[in-house]
């Protein structure tokens, strides 16, 4: 636990010296900080001192902290402290702290088993902690190199303090990381200290509503490490922060710029949301700042045109760099296949492929057919782009009734996080007949997933909205009674997920999963060198055990049996490779047999492969002589 609170006291530096320094609240300043802290190990990455990064972050952090204590001592520690204190303790550091202690026990000891934590989201945290360098590094054996690498930025800080204090890596704590990074963004809404207590009761108490809202689209948001939830919060908190927003400072413009450039770096799809936040930030900067004073003067026409541009141009860097870093290391980008836009709509006029109209006929079957619930209320893909339409132009109709916005960035929020979700939805068709295998398209693999992150992105922005709206409500009661009624209610419509959340009974769930897979891994790490090749034995049928060893006993180079043979013997007794062919491919290609599971092949074919003395068993790891004869 000791490198949970370090790094809690690493991404909490800036934070503490802006609460004394500059008189800025911790809820607004958190989430600048995480940021921050990603972006800047993203350059460390870009110029290959990654290793270096992390450390420079954590010297940083203990700058300013001296920086502040020294401060406080010259000016009079006293009265300074007397003064700025509340903006260090404030209902957001509560609401922090509280979740960072919940957040660890919800999640202690958690491991992986999903498939694409195995293939990605893990597995680069993995890599990168062991080469301080990103998963485009020639020696990396990343399998998507080319995902950009926000999230796993943040979740390399911890585990690299981590290792710095135990020296282990420790799964549960990429959960850990990523979880408290989705909070720390939505921390901008907690900045409550200038308000009464009637509001600042009802804005404390309708914030852990934003925490319920993914599992609608999501329902293992907080047991898996998919980016696709988080891309959602990103999403939902730049559109938001445009809109309700009071004071519109450097401190706003920086989070929204760093916002942007993180959903970027997130996953090829962030720059879409990016581009649609950026574009909603123009239109209301220059509405609330006029042009008219500029008078033709260059620099000032330059400042005022980078000021509209500031989320824009961070989204443009952060591609732009990340495209670089592709370049330099020669990483295919995948995915980036560009779209048949000809084919698209030869099939919507009905003249169509056969593989064309059927994926465009499940398409248009999914968006209508596919229902989200809130209890027993359900709504399909299409009523729910209809309901957020009409929602965002209601609710912006409001703030500009309440002076909130006026006309112009009304009518702009109104209309582009609507248009958004709108053109991303029915966008889907043509990505799946251009960028995915046949197979995989027909069956709109990830549909759900895809379409979730619009969708939490659309839930969360109404949300904050509706929020923003009770909390300005007139009143003392009524408002509280309303906030309690709304999380009440949320929580009752998402009670299981969050039950199998907090019962851990996810981790356990986790544990019994991975329990014979970590049995065969602490052998083969116990055994084999880190450069042996292992053939592994099992079941296809069973899990992805792989993937996983391929994962947790990095470096060392894994394939599966079924490459080579079938598990079970056929009619005929065989496999498809004769016991000479085995002794072959094993000296010539392998240093170890893993066995996972035992099977037909192993137990009845090969059995002579076997030395006396030695036999097959489930999960042992066996030595390759140099006759291609196994032994332990």
């Amino acid at each position: 636990m000791l490198a949970i609170i370090l790094f809690l006291l690493v991404i909490s530096a800036f934070s503490f010296f802006a609460a004394f320094r500059l008189g800025r609240t911790f809820e607004s300043t958190m989430p600048i900080s995480c940021m921050g802290i990603v972006l800047f190990l993203f350059l460390c990455g870009m110029v290959n001192i990654l290793g270096l990064g992390w450390i420079l972050v954590c010297i940083f952090a203990l700058v300013f902290y001296g920086y502040t204590v020294y401060w406080l001592v010259k000016r009079g520690a006293i009265n300074t402290v007397k003064k700025n204190i509340f903006n260090l303790i404030t209902p957001g550091t509560v609401i922090f702290i509280i979740l960072a202690v919940a957040i660890a026990y919800f999640n202690q000891g958690r491991l992986a088993m999903h498939t694409d934590e195995f293939s990605h989201w893990l597995d680069t945290v993995v890599i990168m902690t062991r080469i301080d360098a990103f998963g485009t590094a020639p020696d990396s054996t990343a399998i998507f190199p080319s995902y950009p690498p926000a999230m796993s930025l943040f979740q390399y800080l911890l585990e690299k303090i981590n290792m710095a204090v135990t020296g282990d890596f420790a799964e549960w704590k990429v959960y850990y990381a990523y979880q408290l990074f989705a909070v720390s963004v939505m921390l901008w809404f907690v900045q409550l200290k200038e308000l009464p207590i009637a509001k600042k009761l009802t804005g404390i108490i309708s914030w852990p509503i934003c925490l319920f809202v993914p599992l609608y689209f999501f329902s293992e948001v907080y047991s898996s490490l998919y980016i696709d939830p988080f891309l959602g919060v990103l999403g939902g908190c730049g559109f938001a922060a445009i809109s309700i927003t009071k004071n519109k400072d450097w401190v706003y413009s920086t989070y929204v710029t760093m916002l942007c450039a993180v959903l970027t770096i997130s996953k090829d799809v962030g720059i879409y949301l990016a581009l649609f936040i950026s574009l909603h930030y123009f239109i209301d900067y220059g509405s609330r700042n006029k042009a008219e004073g500029l008078q033709r003067n260059v620099k000032n026409i330059t400042k005022y045109a980078a000021c509209c541009m500031l989320p824009m141009l961070g989204m443009i860097c952060a591609k732009l760099l990340w495209k670089i870093e592709l370049a330099v290391s020669n990483t295919a980008q995948k995915f980036s296949q560009p779209f048949d836009i000809a084919g698209t709509i030869d099939t919507i006029r009905g003249n169509g492929s056969e593989f064309y109209t059927t994926v465009y006929d499940n398409f248009r079957a999914a968006i209508t057919y596919r229902y989200i619930y809130y209890e027993r209320l359900g709504f399909n893909y299409t009523s729910i782009m209809v309901l957020f339409v009409v929602a965002f132009i209601c609710l912006h109709v409001s703030l500009y009734r309440r002076n909130v916005l006026n006309k112009v960035p009304a009518v702009a929020g109104a209309v582009i996080p609507g248009l958004a979700i709108i053109v991303y939805i029915l966008s889907m068709f043509p990505l799946y007949i251009s960028r995915f295998v046949e197979e995989e398209a027909v069956n709109l693999a990830s549909f759900d997933r895809y379409c979730g992150i619009m969708f939490l992105t659309g839930l969360l922005l109404m949300f904050w909205m509706l929020r923003d709206m009770l909390v300005d409500a007139d009143g003392k009661v009524l408002p509280v009674v309303l906030a309690c009624m709304m999380l009440l209610s949320v929580q009752h419509s998402k009670k299981d997920d969050i039950n199998y959340y907090v019962s851990r009974q996810s981790v356990e769930a986790s544990q019994e999963y991975r329990q014979a897979i970590n049995v065969l891994a602490a052998e083969i790490n116990a055994i084999c060198e880190e450069n042996a090749r292992i053939l592994v034995v099992g079941d296809v049928s069973d899990n992805p055990y792989v993937p996983i060893l391929s994962t947790i006993s990095k470096p060392r180079w894994f394939m599966e049996s079924s490459i080579y043979f079938n598990a079970t013997p056929d009619e005929n007794g065989e496999v498809g490779m004769s016991v000479e062919e085995f002794k072959e491919l094993l000296k010539s290609n392998f240093d170890y047999v893993a066995i996972y599971s035992l099977t037909g092949a192993i137990t009845e074919n090969y059995s002579s492969v076997f030395i006396e003395g030695s036999k097959a068993e489930a999960l042992q790891v066996y030595k390759v002589d140099s006759k291609g004869n196994l032994y332990q």
